[in-house]
């Protein structure tokens, strides 16, 4: 309905325009030639307005000068044509073409007050003629202002859409690969220490089925672990969106304890040093990286320098927590090595991601991993 609102208008408008003049004309008893003949054309120009809003100003306002000459109260009648002319023009042209129409139409009234109407002289009415000259303008710049303001909420609004989808994706990102990060941290964890226990026991079958005993032991309870890390990971997968998922919670530097006395359980000599106290609160997400970071370092001890001794090294400053774990190498190449590999990797964008720093490489001997996790990421 609001689409034929403006084809309507436009096929109304010329009518009552004409009426007006054929009526006016009939009332005063005047004559019909001139108003029909100068009037109905420039009544029905108005067809055109939309599309030449331009020509329809000059065509329409010439014949409404000619038939005021003539026939002044016809004119006035028929001044609506021109007056519509200029609305469309001052809503669909430029700037230049607007000053240019409402100049000429300012030229047109007060010549028309001077010389057609008889006065001879500018008086209160000719300015009150070129006064309504800013009626069509004005409600012109009016629809036009709204029409601009609109059209710039659509565009915030679709650009507000845009980077809340854009916002989505990134968290959606960040999420598959904090996911991808635990799962491998815990895979890789695991079944290291089942490919070292498993080892142990297929030794010691035969010779010392008590000690084979505690290596099937020690892959049970390390599988079991797993798979319960696992489900802590993935549960919220699971879950419809919105539900809580049954989430236990996440490992921190509490501990880092039960992971060196696992890594000793399994094989690897493994020690703790703690300096400075720890701050009342630390972030969840500085707790999990740190627990990370030692885990991912020992399953590489393990794997690379089996039977090396490990040691890690908790710092607490006032404003971040040095975490730093280093194994003696063994053999001549150590597989946590020269190069960083996925874990290594892993581990520097846990780091980055808080604000902090790690670094990994062979050093004096030993491989090392120091890592800076500040509990606070600066601005």
């Amino acid at each position: 309905m609001k689409r034929d609102f403006p084809h309507l208008l436009d096929a109304v408008l010329p009518v009552l325009c004409a009426a007006g003049i054929a009526i006016g004309a009939v009332v005063r008893g005047g004559g019909l030639l001139w108003p029909l003949a100068l009037g109905l054309p420039a009544a029905f120009v108005m067809l055109a307005r939309r599309r030449a809003p331009t020509a329809t100003l000059i065509i329409s306002g010439g014949l409404v000068l000619a038939l005021f000459a003539i026939d002044h109260a016809a004119g006035a009648i028929a001044v609506v044509a021109p007056a519509a002319a200029l609305y469309s023009l001052a809503l669909t042209q430029g700037r230049i073409h607007l000053i240019a129409a409402t100049t000429s139409a300012v030229v047109a009234v007060v010549l028309a007050d001077y010389f057609l109407a008889g006065r001879h002289a500018v008086t209160l009415q000719t300015f009150a003629h070129v006064a309504l000259i800013a009626v069509p303008v004005l409600a012109a710049e009016t629809l036009r202002n709204r029409r601009s303001y609109i059209q710039t909420l659509l565009e915030k609004l679709e650009l507000a859409e845009r980077t809340r989808e854009e916002e989505a994706q990134r968290r959606a990102e960040q999420e598959r690969l904090r996911i991808a990060r635990d799962l491998h941290d815990v895979v890789a964890h695991t079944l290291t220490t089942i490919n070292v226990q498993a080892g142990v026991a297929a030794h010691l079958l035969d010779r010392d089925p008590s000690h084979a005993k505690g290596a099937l032991t020690a892959i049970e309870a390390a599988s079991h672990d797993a798979l319960d890390e696992l489900r802590t990971v993935l549960g919220v997968l699971r879950e419809p969106e919105g539900a809580q998922a049954p989430l236990e919670p996440a490992p921190g530097l509490a501990n880092i304890g039960d992971l060196l006395q696992q890594a000793r359980e399994t094989g690897l000599p493994a020690s703790l040093e703690i300096a400075g106290e720890q701050p009342e609160s630390v972030p969840e997400a500085v707790q999990l990286a740190a627990y990370r970071i030692v885990q991912e370092s020992l399953t590489n001890a393990r794997r690379y320098a089996p039977g090396a001794v490990a040691s890690v090294s908790l710092s607490y400053g006032q404003d971040r927590l040095r975490l730093t774990v280093e194994n003696e190498t063994v053999a001549e190449r150590d597989g946590n090595g020269s190069r960083p590999g996925v874990g290594i990797l892993g581990m520097r964008e846990r780091a980055t991601a808080l604000g902090g720093t790690l670094e990994a490489g062979p050093r004096d001997g030993a491989f090392r991993v120091i890592a800076e996790l500040p509990y606070r990421r600066s601005a």
